[in-house]
């Protein structure tokens, strides 16, 4: 599962065109590419939990989208995955950390407790893999978010087809994030169908790629929101009791 992974980060990196892109206020992040822990392939249920973008990922001299095409592609992918197996972090006891400021991160946790699952069995992912000087790239030029919106697709597909989860929940918001779900599973997989009623800006749930399906907002937000984040888990619950 890892080395397919891998492998596959490889072949899609190789793609990068960066004749589009202004090098000259090049300030996008390491790429980000998740990599599962050993307790992922042996969860009793699969989840991934997919946020928006990273807020800055990997230092900074570790960054620029040239980078990419100035060093082996294993290279990067080797910093990429060896900085995500870290967001797990360990108390001096050798256990999980499971508190944090990050309201993701949060949440994250709280997926893996109500689920009865090891935090280190769910598989964190980002929508975007690069974020553009810890923002958002829809701030870039037409041409470069083009490319960073294809190249995530196709890394996120490889992530989905991959390591198969069951249930996927985009923490991503709404807002110019709905028609890129909806084309990631129409270009990469046999389309979506809606699965309950759709809760216009709060919670979308439909079925695509052998999984369950949510669009929720990211964690941060209030407003309340807190409630549909946690109709998600329960949702979840429900359909792993049905299938028992």
């Amino acid at each position: 599962m890892r080395e397919d992974l891998i492998q596959a980060y490889e072949n899609i990196l190789c793609k990068l065109n960066i004749n589009g892109f202004d090098l000259n206020s090049d300030k996008y992040s390491g790429v980000f590419l998740p990599v599962p822990l050993s307790e992922y392939a042996e969860a009793k249920h699969r989840v991934m939990l997919v946020g928006r973008e990273t807020a800055g990922w990997m230092k900074a001299a570790k960054s620029t989208i040239q980078r990419i095409k100035s060093m082996p592609v294993s290279d990067v992918v080797a910093e990429a995955t060896a900085r995500h197996e870290s967001h797990i972090e360990y108390n001096s006891k050798g256990g999980v950390k499971t508190t944090s400021s990050s309201r993701f991160k949060q949440y994250y946790f709280k997926v893996a407790k109500e689920l009865g699952l090891d935090p280190r069995a769910l598989i964190y992912s980002n929508f975007f893999a690069w974020d553009y000087n810890k923002t958002s790239i829809r701030q870039r030029p037409e041409a470069e978010q083009k490319e960073i919106i294809s190249l995530s697709a196709q890394l996120l597909a490889a992530q989905i087809k991959i390591l198969k989860p069951e249930f996927i929940i985009f923490a991503t918001g709404y807002a110019g994030i709905d028609p890129l779900i909806r084309s990631l599973f129409q270009v990469h997989f046999s389309g979506y169908k809606n699965s309950a009623e759709v809760i216009p800006k709060k919670l979308w749930e439909f079925q695509a790629a052998n999984a369950t399906c949510f669009r929720i907002a990211h964690p941060r937000a209030t407003r309340g929101h807190e409630l549909y984040r946690d109709m998600v888990i329960q949702r979840i619950k429900e359909k792993i009791a049905a299938v028992r």
